[in-house]
C-alpha cells in the first residue's frame, strides 16, 4: 500500500510540474503574439498582412499524443486541454487583434 501512495503522489506531483509548464508556455505565447503584433505596426502594409495572417504561426506544440498529458488534464481540468480552453483561446485572439488583457 505504501508504494501505491507514493506511485499517486509521484503522478501528482509530477502532473502539479506539467502544469506549472503549460502556464510558462501560456506566458510565451502570449509574449510572442504581443511582440509580433508590436512589431507588425512598423511594417510596410504588404509586410504587416503577411506578419498578422501568421501571427498565431508557430507557437507551441500540442501534447495530445503523450499519456501523461492525458492524465494531467484529466485530473487537473477534467478532460479539457488547457491549452485549448475557450478562455485560452479567446485570449490569444485578442492579443492577435491588438487588444492586450495582460491575463498572462
Amino acid at each position: 500500500m505504501s508504494n501505491e501512495y507514493n506511485n499517486s503522489d509521484n503522478i501528482y506531483e509530477f502532473c502539479k510540474l506539467i502544469d506549472v509548464m503549460i502556464n510558462d508556455i501560456k506566458h510565451l505565447e502570449s509574449e510572442t503574439v504581443r511582440y509580433r503584433y508590436a512589431l507588425s505596426r512598423y511594417l510596410p502594409d504588404h509586410e504587416k498582412e503577411n506578419l498578422r495572417s501568421d501571427i498565431l504561426s508557430n507557437l507551441a506544440d500540442r501534447y495530445y499524443w503523450s499519456e501523461a498529458y492525458q492524465q494531467y488534464i484529466q485530473m487537473f481540468y477534467n478532460n479539457q486541454d488547457p491549452m485549448d480552453s475557450d478562455e485560452w483561446c479567446e485570449h490569444i485572439c485578442r492579443l492577435a487583434h491588438g487588444h492586450d488583457d495582460s491575463e498572462y
